[in-house]
């Protein structure tokens, strides 16, 4: 099988911009190598036997022209996309062109999109959309195209059958030490990141699930893939799918292969990384002669020993992501957060202690008592931690989170369901207290007051490594100031539909 794994080019979008595949929610102000469609090729080359390239445009500089060029290079069997809610339109452009021109393609479609509304993937009979996790629903479907089985038996299928959508049953999660490594030598593409100095950089991701329950949380994209599937098992969103990590052992392997690849950085993408003090210290006890330069997230109340933290630290860990989300408690308790305001300043502290790097977040709008207040008290206590990275965003409740279950019942959306929207930029649902043009002007006075503040920007300037990431910079800091200068945004997706179709 020639198989193209393509993200399409940025042309397609009706953005004009190019969607972050890793978490899968916002444009992003960085773009990131697109791990969880890495491991996917990863298993059709290694094993399925499939000639696989994947062609990331965004990454490789490719317009329509150069993506056309790869689409005519050779007879391609397979088209694979990996389709968040933002890239929907696109993907289905890119796999138009693809087919048009190798007639009798297969079109395989895995991602957050195609598992909550395959019907709108689905244009015949030889396109299939993977439900949930994708590796071993992919092996299967390899055996349905050589003939050895029949579609209807492979778990987490959506496909059209004599026109008539069939969704399969759940497909029994995965052990993901079974997994193999991803092969980072099917990226050609250039990648940084803001939050490290260093490049060139990539992700990795080395467990799937969270463990905790925030009414708000949508993980990395394949984890919301996973809970979109495993929340349909439910009659009301009761549990998510349970925490899998690869060993400590492969774990450390992988950061060894990519140091060999010459990366000098690394995005670790897992929701925690941190599980657990012993088995964080023993990770980073053994990469620290590796030399790279790390970030993970994790959980504040998780950031409390200051011997992990030091350990980390001399491991190359350069910054840790906290999912702080409010400074009241009361709101924190809401949102199901398990967290108290007192765990993030300890957290902070124990980072900045034991030099690690942290970053706090605000997100706006994820409980129903979020006022002005609430917002301006956040603001105050996370600028008053004097970080150099503040996250802000609206809560997006996607059909993944049970605050997507309590928009729909609360009649909050302003247009009646979930539509995908960027959570960095725009909001979609008007709370009691706060509507969403409201918490759209907040984001923007957050981002404004961190980043365009004189204290935000000598801290980004007192942050340059060189030419090159001075360009970088640069490069986002425009796309900051164009989202702050423009009007709100306006709705791209036409009612009840997931996609906005860009031209083929």
């Amino acid at each position: 099988m020639n198989a193209l794994f393509f993200i399409p080019p940025v042309a397609l979008s009706h953005a004009g911009l190019a969607v972050d595949r890793v978490y899968g929610c916002n444009y992003g102000y960085d773009y990131k190598p697109p791990i969880h469609f890495l491991q996917l090729a990863t298993v059709a080359k290694e094993r399925l036997g499939w000639n696989v390239r994947l062609v990331d445009c965004p990454a490789e500089g490719l317009d329509v022209a150069g993506f056309d060029a790869i689409v005519n290079e050779k007879r391609w069997d397979v088209g694979v996309a990996h389709s968040v809610y933002l890239s929907a339109g696109e993907d289905l452009a890119g796999m138009r062109r693809l087919r048009a021109a190798n007639p009798g393609l297969r079109a395989v479609y895995m991602g957050t999109a195609p598992t909550w509304r395959p019907e709108e993937f689905l244009d015949d009979e030889a396109t299939f959309c993977l439900l949930g996790e994708p590796e071993d629903t992919l092996k299967e479907l390899d055996q349905a195209f050589h003939g050895l089985r029949a579609l209807a038996e492979i778990a987490g299928l959506g496909f059209l059958d004599r026109g008539q959508l069939r969704r399969t049953g759940f497909r029994t999660l995965l052990d993901v030490s079974a997994l193999p490594m991803p092969d980072r030598t099917l990226l050609h593409g250039k990648y940084r990141a803001n939050r490290l100095d260093v490049h060139p950089i990539t992700t990795m991701v080395v467990s799937r699930g969270c463990g905790f329950r925030c009414t708000f949380c949508t993980p990395n994209a394949i984890d919301q893939m996973i809970e979109l599937e495993f929340k349909r098992l439910q009659p009301t969103y009761v549990d998510r799918p349970p925490l899998r990590k690869r060993t400590v052992d492969q774990i450390v392997a992988e950061f060894e292969a990519i140091a060999a690849l010459g990366y000098k950085g690394v995005e670790v993408a897992d929701n925690i990384f941190t599980w657990g003090n012993a088995r964080t210290q023993e990770i980073c006890t053994r990469i620290a002669p590796l030399g790279l330069h790390w970030l993970c997230l994790a959980r504040a109340n998780m950031l409390h020993d200051g011997k992990t933290l030091r350990t980390m630290a001399d491991a190359g860990c350069k910054l840790v992501y906290m999912g702080s989300e409010s400074f009241d408690d009361g709101l924190l308790d809401d949102m199901a957060k398990d967290l108290k305001v007192k765990d993030v300043y300890k957290a902070v502290q124990t980072c900045r202690d034991n030099g690690v790097h942290p970053e706090v977040s605000v997100l706006m709008g994820a409980s129903q008592h979020e006022t002005w207040r609430t917002l301006f008290n956040s603001w105050r206590a996370s600028r008053s931690l004097g970080t150099r990275f503040v996250h802000f965003s609206v809560a997006l409740p996607s059909p993944s989170t049970e605050l997507y279950d309590i928009a729909r019942k609360e009649g909050w959306f302003t247009d009646g369901d979930f539509f995908p929207v960027d959570n960095q930029r725009d909001a979609i649902v008007n709370l009691p207290h706060l509507s969403a043009w409201e918490l759209k002007l907040a984001l923007k006075l957050a981002y404004a007051g961190q980043y365009l503040s004189p204290s935000g920007v000598l801290k980004s300037a007192r942050s340059v490594s060189g030419l090159d990431d001075l360009k970088h910079k640069a490069r986002s800091a425009v796309r900051l100031v164009r989202f702050l200068a423009s009007p709100p945004p306006a709705r791209t997706v036409p009612a009840g539909r997931v996609t906005a179709i860009a031209p083929i």
